[in-house]
């Protein structure tokens, strides 16, 4: 072959790759055109090299009062669209075609078992479900229903017990912890630790250590080879066994609750989750059915999940929560005397509060929604995937897309909210009783709205109020006081501190 010839193959080979190249880049400039706007990335990488890895929020925040309530952005070779739209929100995420979830390495891990992270048909009957099934086992909030009492019962043992300290100070977080998931306990298996069990303290760690080992693999959700670097194959395993530590604990409650039940011949009434579900898995053998509730999956792995999804998000985000609620009232000391006036006049100072005292303490919910508000304890929301295109206004939304709720930008967005950074709980009084805009939305919205809600809040009222009505709080001589930013994984938690639960005399 001459080289004449060789030259041209050469130049027609460029020319082609510089089309295709140039050709490439015009559609993806038009099909940019018709997402939301957004900052620009660098190949491969997107936006991920100006992502604040230690406080993603803060940077979404900033993004957001640049490019407004809908914004778009690469992550790697992921599509993300950020809103922080209440409106919008409220709108798409009410939609069947907004309940996907991304994909992860964590929900690799899941391979799409439990509730959080399972999708489509099987997240939809798993959730009916448990929805339904909480309401049986009485969590409702607006009603006296029989698991009012365990989460009383644990009150008055948290009680008992911070009066033994004699005012030493105290970790709240552990004050809190334990009966906070033996709430949670009662509910699933009808179950509880006692103080100073160890498995309680060993089953605490693995779950507090899941969470922060969850927030460190963040990256990975965007970059398919970022857990192929050095030391992240060793967090996932670490990921992946801390999985099946806690998942043991709860296949050994499930797999006793069988054998019992499989060996009595007297006829049992459900008395928590785990009965539903042992109901359930007997009722798909008998009639030789796989489309039940569990579907074609592996139902010993299913129920199990289910379990570690319920204690994990259920105990760290109402512990979280009431920890954030002290700190408040260190800050806020005129708050936290209207607090208890309001207390000693319903109720008595020193006396149980219970939830038939509810509307009676407008003011005292209040400043719970003003905390969830000021901190917000899950600050990005939970994202999710659409299924299918979405237009959005103008904008135009390609299936898979991952779609981020920016809770945060809605919490202190002076639009919502006048002087955000201030504490004010009247925001959500309204003649005289407490009130929730449609704005406010800590819990999430639309069809994956956190399944706990209810139970959430009932935990929340009763341990704030019957704390504020036994206690004042004070640090410790020499102590600085608590700030208002906290270290981020999942959730935004406050770093840890100390206080002296001081008991209010009658």
């Amino acid at each position: 072959m001459n080289l004449e010839l060789i030259y041209v193959y050469r130049l027609v080979a460029s020319s082609l790759a510089g089309t295709t190249v140039i050709w490439s880049m015009i559609k993806r400039h038009k099909k940019s055109r018709a997402l939301p706007p957004g900052p620009c990335g660098v190949p491969f990488l997107g936006c991920l090299p100006w992502m604040n890895k230690g406080a993603p929020h803060h940077w979404y925040l900033s993004l957001a009062a640049r490019y407004g309530d809908i914004f778009s952005l690469k992550l790697g070779s992921n599509l993300v669209v950020c809103i922080s739209s209440p409106k919008l929100l409220r709108e798409f995420f009410n939609r069947f075609d907004s309940t996907g979830r991304p994909r992860t390495p964590l929900n690799n891990l899941l391979g799409g078992y439990g509730i959080v992270l399972s999708e489509g048909e099987l997240w939809k009957r798993q959730r009916q479900f448990l929805h339904d099934k909480f309401r049986a086992l009485g969590v409702k909030l607006w009603t006296y229903q029989r698991f009012e009492k365990y989460i009383i019962a644990e009150i008055e043992e948290m009680i008992l017990v911070i009066d033994n300290k004699n005012g030493q100070s105290l970790d709240p977080v552990i004050v809190l912890g334990r009966h906070i998931h033996n709430v949670i306990c009662q509910l699933m298996m009808s179950f509880r630790f006692e103080e100073d069990d160890r498995k309680f303290t060993s089953f605490n760690e693995l779950i507090s250590r899941g969470m922060k080992l969850f927030g460190s693999i963040h990256i990975g959700e965007y970059l398919s080879f970022y857990m192929k670097l050095p030391g992240k194959k060793a967090v996932l395993k670490e990921i992946s066994n801390n999985l099946k530590n806690i998942s043991k604990f709860h296949e050994e409650h499930l797999i006793k609750r069988v054998e019992e039940r499989s060996r009595s011949s007297t006829h049992h009434e459900p008395e928590d989750l785990l009965d539903f579900y042992i109901q359930q898995m007997h009722k798909d053998t008998d009639d030789g059915e796989m489309q039940s509730v569990l579907k074609d999956k592996d139902k010993v792995r299913q129920v199990v999940q289910v379990m570690n999804d319920l204690f994990s998000a259920g105990m760290e985000t109402s512990r979280t929560a009431i920890v954030w609620i002290i700190i408040i009232m260190l800050r806020e000391p005129e708050v936290a005397n209207r607090v208890r006036t309001e207390l000693a006049e319903v109720a008595g100072t020193g006396q149980l509060i219970t939830l038939e005292h509810r509307l009676q303490l407008p003011y005292l919910e209040a400043v719970i929604f003003e905390t969830l508000r000021r901190t917000s304890v899950v600050p990005l929301g939970t994202s999710h995937m659409n299924t299918a295109q979405w237009k959005i206004n103008e904008y135009i939304i390609p299936p898979g897309t991952t779609i981020v709720p920016l809770i945060n930008k809605i919490n202190m967005d002076p639009r919502y909210f006048p002087e955000p950074t201030k504490f004010i709980p009247e925001r959500f009084l309204l003649n005289g009783k407490a009130h929730i805009p449609e704005y406010f939305i800590p819990f999430g919205v639309g069809r994956r709205v956190c399944l706990g809600d209810q139970l959430a809040r009932m935990e929340l009222f009763l341990f704030f109020a019957n704390l504020m009505n036994h206690y004042d709080f004070m640090l410790p001589e020499g102590d600085e006081m608590p700030a208002l930013e906290g270290s981020f994984g999942t959730i935004h938690a406050p770093h840890p501190y100390r206080i002296i639960f001081k008991k209010i005399q009658n």
